[in-house]
């Protein structure tokens, strides 16, 4: 699969380099879309969360884009997940340093994110031995989100292209347990195929 996957992208390299090379790849009234996996490791806990992560941008300058994100979380890779929910939105604006079809970006985003902690379990014993268990349910809360981030794109191609970023949301979730906060800060990663289409003719 690995094997399959190196000569897929090797093909669309060569079909870049190869094809119409005396003309600029015109980034202006470009629109890309994009969706993938994308994990999120959080910094302050032993926590590995799971995103779908899709993606809608604009180029109405050259070098400047406008950007909207989406991560829908899908669980976690540790049991019992420290989070039931934690999808996300942002929207927030790129800067572009590109040579033709090779493109490094940074971008900072502001957004929401829809996050709940999993239910927790406690224990009460009384004077006569019996035990109850209890359970800590929490509220959904919009918690505010402010996310740097940086990656690289390539264009082998006029409207396909591969990605890699990375990068860091923080919030908190104030309200845990015992009047606790959580500690929301997470490195996510995507990586994956894209799709763009010109919408103003040269």
């Amino acid at each position: 699969m690995v094997r399959g996957f190196a000569f897929f992208f090797l093909l669309f390299f060569s079909c870049g380099l190869f094809s119409q090379e005396e003309e600029l790849f015109k980034y202006k009234s470009m629109l890309k879309a994009s969706a993938t996996l994308a994990p999120g490791y959080m910094l302050a806990q032993a926590q590995t969360n799971i995103y779908v992560h899709g993606h809608l941008e604009y180029f109405p300058e050259e070098k400047v884009s406008l950007r909207g994100d989406i991560f829908w979380f899908n669980g976690a890779q540790q049991k019992p997940s420290l989070l039931n929910q934690n999808s996300t939105l942002l929207f927030g604006g790129l800067y572009h340093m590109h040579k033709n079809r090779l493109d490094y970006f940074i971008g900072l985003q502001t957004g929401m994110s829809l996050t709940k902690p999993s239910d927790t379990y406690y224990d009460s014993v009384d004077l006569y031995g019996t035990i109850t268990q209890f359970t800590n349910s929490y509220t959904a809360k919009a918690l505010p989100l402010i996310s740097p981030f940086t990656g690289i794109t390539f264009y082998p191609g006029k409207y396909v292209n591969f990605f890699l970023e990375a990068r860091y949301v923080s919030g908190r979730y104030f309200g845990y347990q015992g009047g606790s906060t959580i500690n929301m800060d997470e490195i996510r990663i995507s990586a994956g195929l894209g799709f763009q289409i010109p919408l103003r003719k040269k």
